[in-house]
């Protein structure tokens, strides 16, 4: 199979109208800022555009003049703060209006396929988010773990 190369800026051109449709759009994910929950190069991500925002759902947003996706931990006064379950400091902050979709189902490995919505799942993002003072070092043995290598042969090729 081929596979189509898209800059970020024409791929999001074409995905941005679809979600603000109201369709469906499922994208694939690059980076590990969303690790354990979503791995970059693996998996795909179904997105849906919402009328409401609330904090623990996996967003698509733009902020700088790039697209992230990342976790929404809360919004006031029309700013929505954003932060990605792989990151241990750092957060995004952008108007509600350019967030435009959320995750509605996961599929790791482009196959199974998880609500990042069931109680399941936010229960698994809240006792993760506890973590975050030594984020950093849980990511770096997850990395590590032998069903994991893939992870740190990428981080040491795109270094």
């Amino acid at each position: 199979m081929q596979k189509l190369v898209l800059h970020n800026e024409d791929f999001f051109a074409r995905v941005v109208p679809l979600l603000r449709s109201g369709q469906k759009v499922t994208i694939p994910v690059k980076g590990y800022s969303m690790l354990p929950f979503i791995r970059g190069e693996r998996d795909l991500v179904e997105l849906q555009a919402a009328t409401e925002y609330v904090p623990g759902d996996i967003v698509l947003f733009s902020v700088g003049g790039r697209y992230v996706m990342h976790r929404l931990q809360s919004v006031s006064g029309g700013v929505a703060e954003i932060m990605g379950d792989g990151v241990y400091r750092g957060r995004e902050h952008c108007p509600v209006e350019d967030i435009y979709g959320r995750a509605v189902t996961i599929l790791h490995n482009g196959k199974k396929p998880i609500d990042p919505r069931s109680e399941k799942e936010l229960r698994r993002a809240r006792t993760w988010k506890k973590f975050l003072p030594i984020r950093r070092y849980l990511i770096f043995i997850y990395k590590r773990l032998p069903w994991n290598m893939w992870l740190l042969k990428q981080s040491r090729n795109e270094n």
